[in-house]
């Protein structure tokens, strides 16, 4: 597959966010907008459709204009809400990204694409996987669910077992995302030296 347009754009917003105080990280404004909103934008240009997957704040996810799936009342870590998703798109890839990872290349799913037929394809930064960034068949929801029902939640165990395609992009700048206070700081420089806002 070559056309990103038959890709699904899947925004993972269902995180606890324990280390910023338990805020839904998609709603922290970056230069007066937030989170969620510079992911979209992100997202929108490279693929087809784009559905949220979280588990609060739904109607205010829904009034962005996307689709909003809920994912588990009970936290179990992103492969439950990737799983969630898998379940809800038409199409066969989805390109998967978190909220809070606001300097996302337009160019993400182009770089990721060569390497399909493949059923999943992380990144990696050089220095270790980052496989809430990777384009996922949705076949692998029924995988995942079975490593969730197993008391497993470890995303990268479970990703290692797929035999995944890995494409290296040496830009930490991408994968940086917002954990704290200080984080959040210097994405706000890294957006300065980038020209944005």
């Amino acid at each position: 597959m070559s056309d990103s347009s038959q890709l699904t754009g899947v925004i993972l917003a269902g995180g606890e966010g324990n280390r910023m105080g338990g805020q839904d990280k998609g709603w922290i404004t970056l230069r007066g907008k937030p989170l969620i909103e510079w992911v979209l934008e992100q997202l929108k240009s490279q693929v087809g459709p784009v559905i949220i997957s979280a588990n609060r704040n739904l109607e205010r996810y829904q009034a962005l204009g996307v689709p909003v799936v809920h994912d588990e009342k009970v936290y179990l870590g992103p492969l439950a809400g990737i799983a969630t998703a898998l379940e809800n798109i038409r199409t066969d890839y989805a390109l998967v990204v978190p909220t809070d990872a606001p300097l996302i290349p337009a160019d993400l799913a182009q770089r990721l694409l060569p390497k399909c037929p493949a059923r999943l394809v992380i990144c990696h930064d050089g220095e270790r996987l980052q496989p809430l960034f990777g384009l996922y068949h949705r076949s692998l929801a029924e995988s995942i669910r079975a490593f969730l029902a197993s008391d497993q939640r470890q995303l990268t165990r479970w990703c290692m077992a797929q035999n995944p395609e890995i494409v290296t992009i040496r830009d930490t700048e991408i994968f940086a995302n917002l954990n704290t206070a200080e984080e959040l700081a210097r994405i706000e420089t890294a957006l300065g030296e980038r020209g944005n806002g």
